[in-house]
């Protein structure tokens, strides 16, 4: 994405600002062509005049806020990017629950090009996703056209007068008058100037008695000299004693828009092979009947599998599929679904390992067996270490930022309180009231720093680990939520801090929903290792809500779970609950 030049549009009323934002991003290697506006109108203006790549925008501007604009590009799929001072954790949330792209602090400039190289990719993996869908849909059109209209036409041939008699339709699809209905035999009348012999020579096998039938494709030039294309096919039905043929009949089918829709679906399938390369889709179809499984090519490159290799799906599940994502893939699998979409790893050939999405339509019979699958699997494998590295990156700054609140803030907070406490106590009635208040004030506050510090860094995690420090969210919780709590906390040994920290942040993200919205009387949190996974399910019996809407706070959940190999679920039925369901692989 750096060797094209971008359009920015930056939302902000601080020149200087603009041009250290600027500066970061030509010094990554960015070329890019801006506007600097600094209020909705000029902004609206600029949208659709300069027509941006991507907006920068500061959160609070005299005459707007980053939200308002944000609110006129909503619809518009374009990467929409807040740079801008202290805003607030829970400005933050919401501004990425409306749908912002992402946050960076101008005190962090620095990841600024990682940050719009991320969302340029994702917005371009995006538009190369549709693209190929959009190709699928049109072959597939083309193919249902190509195969309409099957009017046959009917011939009749006597042998022993060489004429043959058509049908209204045959002497449609030929292009004859009605006086022409019969003929002398000369192999339907052929007008193309080019010697067909083929025609012939296949007529003459099945005479011999080679071959039981007649089935020849060919052209004819009426006597408008229009070119048709004609599938013909006959059998002798009567022959002689002597076995000479005495009659023949059969159908003839006018299949010129076959043959030129042939020819365009070759064009559309190396456009399909194409679209499916750029984007690394491969595409499947598994049925039941026969064991049939077909593959286009792409997928054959994502698999590493040869040309003209024989593959068996299930053979192909046993040999790569990762052993620790079958039992998931497994229990989607029974689960009653017509459709799916989940991630997991592949293990090919010198041990390389790669991570595919795998979406797909699954059809089943009455008695509840699955008669056929169709799908796409896509490597995202590097789509996955490049989210991986950023997902990190923004770990590290959110320590950082807990360090330097706790380390500075918060010890000038201690040193202020201390000296407030060492004023003279025999001072004035009225100051020594005005001291408790600041004491009392500065207490507040430094607690509340080391709740944001411990919540940005979760410093229990690296001290305690993950058994202890979920004890203690539970207890936390427990004080909070007017609801009873069950769980049972089973974590092994062999699990690093980076996991530990995603099973907590989902955990943490699944109960703070349970206490603003469920209103539950009974939550269920569970952390036990099952089949070489480690199993969290947060259960509660709220009033539910609907899943299909893409929250922010679940997309937050499964893209955690998946950047661990791990595979998320929820489910969440109104007035009976919800349940949270991730699996994550011990030792990833």
């Amino acid at each position: 994405m750096r060797d094209t030049k971008l359009n920015i549009l930056i939302l902000e009323d601080v020149e200087e600002d603009a041009e250290l934002a600027l500066y970061e991003l030509k010094r990554a290697g960015f070329l890019y062509e801006y506007h600097r506006v600094d209020n909705l109108k000029d902004f609206k203006f600029k949208l659709f005049d300069f027509l941006p790549h991507v907006v920068l925008s500061d959160y609070n501007l005299p005459a707007c806020s980053a939200i308002d604009a944000f609110n006129l590009v909503k619809e518009i799929n374009l990467p929409f990017i807040i740079v801008s001072g202290i805003i607030g954790e829970e400005n933050a949330v919401e501004a990425l629950k409306l749908g912002v792209t992402d946050l960076v602090s101008k005190d962090s400039l620095s990841r600024l090009p990682i940050v719009v190289e991320r969302a340029l990719n994702e917005q371009k993996v995006n538009r190369e996703k549709k693209s190929a869908e959009h190709e699928l849909i049109l072959s597939k059109e083309r193919l249902e056209l190509a195969l309409e209209g099957t009017d046959l036409g009917i011939w009749d041939l006597d042998f022993m007068s060489n004429a043959i008699v058509y049908n209204n339709k045959s002497l449609e699809i030929l292009g004859f008058d009605p006086e022409d209905a019969i003929q002398d035999f000369k192999y339907f009348q052929k007008y193309d100037t080019e010697t067909q012999q083929y025609v012939i020579d296949a007529m003459n096998e099945h005479i011999d008695g080679n071959v039981p039938f007649f089935d020849q494709e060919f052209s004819v030039r009426n006597k408008t000299g229009a070119v048709k294309w004609v599938l013909a096919r006959g059998k002798i039905i009567r022959r002689a004693h002597t076995g000479e043929p005495l009659r023949a009949s059969g159908t003839l089918l006018d299949i010129t828009e076959k043959k030129v829709y042939e020819e365009q679906l070759k064009k559309n399938q190396s456009i399909l092979e194409n679209a499916e390369s750029v984007a690394h889709v491969g595409s499947y179809e598994w049925n039941a009947k026969g064991n049939a499984f077909v593959i286009s090519a792409e997928f054959r490159r994502i698999f590493e599998l040869n040309e003209n290799e024989e593959v068996s799906a299930f053979r192909l599940i046993r040999d790569t599929m990762h052993e620790q994502d079958k039992p998931y893939f497994k229990e989607m699998l029974i689960g009653d679904k017509n459709f799916f979409d989940i991630e997991h790893r592949i293990v090919l050939s010198g041990d390389t390992t790669k991570i595919v999405r795998n979406t797909g339509n699954i059809t089943s019979r009455s008695d509840g067996k699955i008669s056929s699958v169709l799908g796409v699997v896509q490597d995202i494998t590097e789509q996955r270490e490049i989210s991986k590295s950023i997902f990190n990156a923004q770990q590290f700054e959110r320590s950082r930022m807990a360090r330097d609140i706790h380390d500075g803030i918060g010890q000038m907070l201690v040193a202020a309180k201390f000296k407030l406490s060492s004023l003279e106590a025999h001072s004035e009635e009225e100051l020594t009231h005005k001291k408790d208040e600041v004491e009392d004030l500065l207490a507040t506050t430094i607690d509340e720093v080391r709740r944001v510090s411990r919540n940005l860094s979760n410093r229990h995690l690296e001290e305690f680990g993950l058994s202890k420090t979920m004890h203690y969210l539970i207890e936390e919780i427990e004080n909070m939520g007017e609801f009873h709590v069950d769980h049972i906390i089973d974590i092994p040994d062999d699990y690093d801090l980076e996991l530990s920290n995603t099973i907590y942040r989902i955990a943490q993200e699944a109960i703070n929903n349970i206490i603003k919205y469920a209103r539950a009387k009974n939550v269920s949190v569970r952390i036990e290792p099952v089949d070489q996974n480690i199993v969290l399910e947060i259960r509660d019996d709220g009033i539910g809500f609907d899943t299909e809407i893409k929250w922010n706070g679940i997309k937050n959940m499964k893209e955690r779970t998946s950047l661990q190999n791990g595979h998320f679920e929820i489910t969440s039925v109104p007035k009976k609950g919800t349940v949270v369901k991730s699996w994550f692989p011990i030792n990833n």
